[in-house]
This record gives structure tokens, C-alpha cells and sequence, in this order.
């Protein structure tokens, strides 16, 4: 990257490109009915490598090109595919945005990539499938809105929650009003994850096989404490999100869905810690966050943590580990990614049953979408995304510009007018317990309260600021001024 200025100038970065005149962008990308459609992966880790096989696999579409800083993880990827076809192969993503062969793009880099990726092949003349979240940093929305809808790019976003043909008929039934209002949502992460562990002295050094300042882009240059390069850079601030912005996006975006897709909360707040393992990460593995959305309360859990030190099972909450809770006052809706039910007032009794797909169409509605050009198919929509996107960044900003308090003090402060609240912390308290964790004595965090303006979608009053809120890219990888 080391030619181009800085910030990157949209008109240098096409020329860089090697693209077209600006007036025939719109017209690129344009793919006939029956034509191929011609993808590049962009990010060829664990996600980028299984989009790589579900596109590949649809009628008319084949990957055509890889990129990656790494190149012994693109390689890697690169085998995996069938029917004797080889991508070409691209340390450099700028080398691959210039091919003129490539009609489409599936960015599945790092979180502090996406934002960056996605313009710049926008400016490309490529349409995108961009993974969640869809930001790293919520001061990024707009310039990716922006930019899509400048260069008339067909952008969807990796949500593909809602494609799932279940999910689809139970909010319509919910929508439709058949069991009354909706009174409460709540959204849950558990997952058994384990300690990354600490690379000590010395940090640890990344492959020989990558190209580390392109790997790095936007994010700050920092000794890597952690012992796996690859992955585990969810767990850094610097270039990840925690679970509240990994796992999390796709269950505060169904929630949203499920409310018919109201504006931005007005205020978030979170509290939480990451307890019980000393190593390289800095994300919380408990957090909770709460807000309102459309008018209704909402609850937010993430729990990575066992049950307790050596079994292999994660706490649940109304037989749901991952998913969503819709409580109405008919009843109540429990499911996520696959489908889900609706209990009768008993809680008991399964009133309904709506069995889905995973969202297995979501890849194909994003080609359809390239075919006709009308982006309003879309399922995933970016600008929707980068929405429910923000609610993990307002939790983070809310947790990191918190204070330490002990479980007492949560009890008795914030926490002391919402029963719902108060019966998180101690289920908290008694899977803590079984760690050995008194959390009188290894305090949360608790979260400052931290208030937007929906219309904006900005952080208002004393964190507007902070570097929570707007942190700085790296000098040459900042947004552009102007897509």
C-alpha cells in the first residue's frame, strides 16, 4: 500500500485501478440473465473459504480470483475448490479490484477491514457481499452507504438470518398481530469459547507469509499478545469487536426485523467483564446491554463462558442458546438462525412451529439482485445493516468508557429498578460461582449510558468525542472525504 497517498484520494485509487472513465462505473458489473457471474474473495480465513464454496456452487456463478495479506492462507483456500477450476491469486486486493473479469466481490476480511473494502471496490465498479458486521467502527456507515449508492453497486450484507425461509413466516405471523403485542425482545450469544491465551516475551510476530502492513490497513500497529494470528483478532479492540460484534450482529438484526425494523435506539448501556482467563484479549466474555428499540425493551446477552472449568456445555435461557426471545402478550416466540416456535402464556405449550433454512438463499438472492440490478430485492441491505451494526458499537462504547463496580454495587445502582436486568446478573452470579469468581471482589465494568441521535446516527453529548466513539484509522487507510 505504500504508493498510494494518504487518505486514500478517490481519484488516485482509480487510477491506481487502471479503471475506466467515472461515467461507465454504473454501467460495470451489469451481468445478463443467463451470464456468468464472476466473483472475487476478498479475506480467505475460515468465513471467506465458505462463501467461497456455497457461491461457487450456484448455477452461473464461479469464483474467478482470491486475495489475501497472507498468502499461505489464500493458497490454502484456493484447493478447496472443485470442478478443476484455479482462481487467480492476490496478495495486493487492489490488484484484484483492477481485474476487469471480476463482476462482484465477497469481502469476508477482518472486522477493520470492511468498510475499506467495500468502497474501494465500489469505486471499483464491483458489487459486494460484505461480511458481518458490516463495520468496525461506526463513524464508517455513511461512507459505505455513500459509496453504493454513488457507484449504483448492489451491496448485501452478510445477514443471511434473513433469507431463512422459518424466520420469514414467523415475524410475518408475529407482525400480523395473531398473539398480541410485542411487550419484550430479547437477543442471547452463549457459546463455550475458550481462552486465547498470552504470547508473553516476545509478542508474537505474524507469518512470514503475510504482508503485515496490509493486513494491518486502518488498524493501529500494536504488539500482538495474543499466541493465534489468525481468528483471534475478534478479541483485540483494535481489530475486532468481541462477540458482541461478532455473533451478535446477526441476532440484533433479526431482533430488529422482528420489530419491523424501527430506527436507531435514542440510548444504550452495557455492562459486563472479561473473567477467568488471563491472556491476550481485551473483549468482554459477559456483557449485557439494553436499550429500547421501536418502543420496546430489549435485552442483549453475552455469555462465552462455560458453564463452569472443564465440561463443555454453555448456560441457556428458555432452551435457547443463540437466537432470540419474542415475548407478546399471547405468547412467545423462541428461535434464530434455522427457524423457531411460539409457546403459549404457559411457556410450555408449542402453539406454532416454523422450520427454516438457515438462510441457505441468501447467496442467491444476492445474485438475483446483480441479474436485475434492483437493489430494493436485497434481503440484507446495507444501510439496514450498519443500523443494527451500531447497536455492538454503542455497547462497546458504552462498556469501555465504564467504571468498575462490584456485583453489590450493579445490584443497588443501575440495575435496581429492572427486574429482568437483575435476573441476568445472577445467573451470572452463579455460573461465576462455579469459576470461583467473586464478582464483589473482581468487579464488572459498568457501562456509561450512551446517547444518539437517530436521525444521525451519531453519539450526542460528552462520548461524541471520546475515542470509543471515533477512533482513528491508521495514516494511509483513512476514510476518504469524498467516494
Amino acid at each position: 500500500m505504500k504508493e498510494l497517498i494518504s487518505p486514500f484520494g478517490r481519484r488516485r485509487f482509480i487510477q491506481t485501478l487502471g479503471a475506466t472513465a467515472l461515467s461507465t462505473f454504473p454501467s460495470l458489473g451489469a451481468v445478463g440473465a443467463n451470464e456468468q457471474v464472476r466473483l472475487g474473495v476478498i479475506g480467505c480465513g475460515g468465513r471467506g473459504t465458505s462463501l467461497m464454496k456455497q457461491f461457487h456452487g450456484l448455477k452461473n456463478v464461479r469464483v474467478v480470483a482470491l486475495s489475501d495479506p497472507d498468502t499461505a492462507q489464500m493458497g490454502k483456500a484456493a484447493k478447496v475448490l472443485k470442478g478443476g477450476s484455479v482462481p487467480e491469486q492476490f496478495q495486493d486486493y487492489r490488484k484484484l479490484l483492477e481485474s476487469k473479469d471480476i463482476d462482484a466481490v465477497i469481502v469476508a476480511s477482518p472486522n477493520h477491514w470492511h468498510a475499506l473494502h467495500t468502497i474501494h471496490a465500489c469505486q471499483a465498479g464491483k458489487d459486494v457481499y460484505v461480511e458481518k458486521p458490516v463495520t468496525h467502527k461506526m463513524n464508517e456507515a455513511s461512507k459505505m452507504v455513500e459509496a453504493a449508492e454513488k457507484y449504483d453497486r448492489i451491496v448485501q450484507a452478510g445477514t443471511q438470518n434473513r433469507s431463512d425461509t422459518g424466520l420469514i413466516k414467523a415475524f410475518d405471523f408475529i407482525q400480523s398481530g395473531e398473539i398480541g403485542k410485542i411487550t419484550a425482545i430479547r437477543g442471547l450469544c452463549y457459546r463455550n469459547r475458550d481462552s486465547i491465551g498470552r504470547a508473553k516475551n516476545p509478542p508474537l510476530k505474524p507469518p512470514t507469509t503475510c504482508d503485515y502492513d496490509l493486513w494491518l490497513g486502518p488498524a493501529q500497529d500494536l504488539p500482538i499478545l495474543r499466541k493465534q494470528f489468525h481468528y483471534d483478532w475478534h478479541w483485540i479492540w483494535n481489530t475486532g469487536n468481541g462477540d458482541v460484534g461478532n455473533q451478535a450482529p446477526h441476532e440484533f438484526d433479526i431482533m430488529a426485523w422482528a420489530l419491523g425494523d424501527p430506527a436507531m435506539p435514542s440510548k444504550v448501556q452495557s455492562f459486563g467483564q472479561r473473567f477467568g482467563w488471563d491472556d491476550g484479549g481485551q473483549t468482554p466474555n459477559m456483557q449485557v446491554s439494553w436499550f429500547e428499540l421501536g418502543g420496546v425493551p430489549a435485552i442483549f446477552e453475552v455469555n462465552d463462558m462455560k458453564i463452569k472449568p472443564g465440561t463443555n456445555a454453555s448456560p441457556a435461557f428458555k432452551g435457547t442458546r443463540v437466537g432470540i426471545i419474542v415475548t407478546c402478550e399471547g405468547g412467545e416466540f423462541r428461535g434464530g438462525r434455522g427457524g423457531g416456535y411460539i409457546v403459549g402464556p404457559d411457556g410450555k405449550e408449542r402453539l406454532h412451529k416454523f422450520p427454516g433454512d438457515a438462510g441457505g438463499g441468501h447467496a442467491q438472492n444476492f445474485v438475483d439482485a446483480i441479474r436485475s440490478r434492483k437493489a430494493d430485492t436485497l434481503r440484507g441491505k446495507l444501510s439496514r445493516s450498519t443500523d443494527t451494526a451500531a447497536l455492538s458499537h454503542l455497547s462497546n462504547i458504552s462498556y469501555r468508557s465504564g467504571k468498575p463496580a462490584t456485583s453489590t454495587e450493579l445490584r443497588n445502582g443501575m440495575l435496581a429498578d429492572s427486574p429482568a436486568l437483575l435476573e441476568v446478573l445472577d445467573r451470572q452470579e452463579s455460573q461465576l460461582k462455579a469459576w470461583g469468581i467473586d464478582t464483589n471482589k473482581v468487579p464488572y465494568m459498568a457501562g456509561t449510558e450512551v446517547s444518539v441521535d437517530p436521525a444521525t446516527r451519531k453519539v450526542i453529548g460528552d462520548l461524541a468525542n471520546s475515542e470509543f466513539a471515533v477512533p482513528a484509522h491508521r495514516k494511509g487507510y483513512t476514510l476518504p472525504e469524498k467516494v
